[in-house]
């Protein structure tokens, strides 16, 4: 009775909630809790569900592949970043997490540029970024073996911090825009690699470790230190013509 009690409780306080996903998304969904949108949301790269397992509000959510399940809160549409099917300034917020660096390098300038084209208040992108990121990925690599999203990490390699914002700053220089931009680190590698190494291992115990993870949340503020993972940029688009 108690385990099926503390069981309900669980899954109602974090419905499908993974620690690395829920502490990737929970910066963003404050920022947005604070200053809610105005318009449409766009979720570049949404999977599955994405920012709405976190914020439940209605997103249009992009990707290039689509599984059968679909959330209430999510418009699909199947679509590439680099060539969004939108008029410009057609969402008040786009989103974009861990999508970046899924992209072919040579590519990723105009994932950047169809973000700003389409979006008219703020931009969120969130990615694992830097020379350190990438370390750890081919370690996780070796220590966990062949993993799809860890592949593409490694054969794609991470974004830089410093190209990701000289190019968003050259992109809104050439149509106009007047933008303020600032970036943030997410999740202390130690930290990260704690997690995937948990989630990477079959036995029974690793997996209730690794679900019971989530309580990390609300110790986020701490594990934002240090050398992070990730880095989450966010443009502002300061009074964007109608």
């Amino acid at each position: 009775m108690i385990t099926s009690v503390a069981k309900a409780w669980w899954n109602r306080r974090y419905p499908n909630w993974v620690a690395e996903s829920a502490l990737r998304y929970l910066p963003v969904t404050e920022a947005i809790r604070q200053n809610p949108p105005q318009g449409l949301i766009l979720e570049v790269g949404v999977n599955c569900s994405g920012l709405t397992t976190y914020l439940p509000l209605p997103v249009v959510g992009v990707d290039s592949v689509m599984g059968t399940a679909r959330p209430p809160l999510v418009t699909p549409i199947l679509a590439w970043g680099q060539a969004l099917p939108f008029l410009g300034k057609s969402f008040d917020y786009a989103v974009c997490m861990d999508t970046l660096e899924h992209v072919e390098d040579s590519e990723r300038s105009l994932v950047l540029s169809e973000l700003l084209r389409v979006t008219k208040r703020r931009v969120y992108l969130g990615c694992p970024m830097g020379a350190a990121a990438e370390q750890q990925d081919r370690e996780l690599q070796r220590y966990g073996g062949s993993f799809p999203y860890l592949d593409e990490h490694v054969a794609n390699g991470l974004p830089r911090l410093e190209t990701v914002l000289e190019e968003i700053q050259e992109l809104a220089r050439r149509s106009g825009c007047l933008i303020n931009v600032y970036c943030e680190g997410n999740l202390n590698l130690v930290i990260h690699r704690l997690l995937i190494r948990l989630w990477m291992r079959p036995d029974p115990v690793s997996y209730a470790l690794h679900r019971l993870a989530v309580v990390f949340v609300h110790l986020r503020r701490w594990l934002n230190v240090g050398s992070c993972y990730r880095q989450i940029v966010v443009v502002d688009f300061e009074a964007r013509g109608q």
